[in-house]
């Protein structure tokens, strides 16, 4: 037994001994062979909400199905900016309404070039900059009540009908 752990000693030493680098052997880093870059994710912007009360529509006419104004071809699935702004709509009323959002159904989804930048839905007092804003008229129902919203491209509003203002050019669309 003895001489079992001498040879296995020996070996442990020799091994360690072959292992360790001398004077003369110089350890070269191994080389890159990609370089790191810096990567820029973007970051994208999604519309938000306009936090104001939710106005009442019930003088508005009953729910009709789904209309798109000057497009009687629209559908979600052709205007995904709209598709987003609806679906932003409809998660505001149910989450006013405390209702699940299949309970929210769209009236109607149209497109309109808003005015000033009030999006035809002026607050008393205040005073917006006359420019063009392309958006949507978005009409939703739920618990027999219409609820009208106006948009631009990343904004939702609430608009009370008895304020709102539509574009006079958008009856002839």
């Amino acid at each position: 037994m003895d001489r079992f752990w001498r040879i296995g000693v020996t070996g442990l030493l020799c091994c360690a001994a072959a292992c360790t680098p001398t004077a003369q052997q110089t350890v070269e880093p191994t080389q890159t062979l990609i370089v790191m870059t810096p990567t820029v994710t973007p970051i994208p912007i999604t519309p938000t909400i306009t936090l104001t009360p939710l106005p009442r529509a019930g003088d508005l006419p009953t729910p009709t199905p789904f209309t798109a104004g000057a497009s009687d071809d629209f559908s979600p699935e052709d205007d995904l900016v709209a598709a987003e702004l609806v679906a932003l709509a409809q998660r505001r009323v149910a989450e006013t309404l405390n209702l699940p959002v299949r309970r929210v159904q769209v009236v109607e989804v149209k497109s309109y070039t808003w005015l000033e930048t009030s999006l035809g839905c002026p607050t008393q007092d205040t005073t917006y900059p006359e420019q063009e804003v392309d958006g949507y008229r978005i009409v939703l129902s739920a618990n027999d009540e219409q609820y009208i919203f106006h948009t631009d491209f990343d904004r939702v509003v609430a608009c009370d009908p008895a304020n709102e203002q539509l574009p006079p050019s958008s009856d002839s669309e």
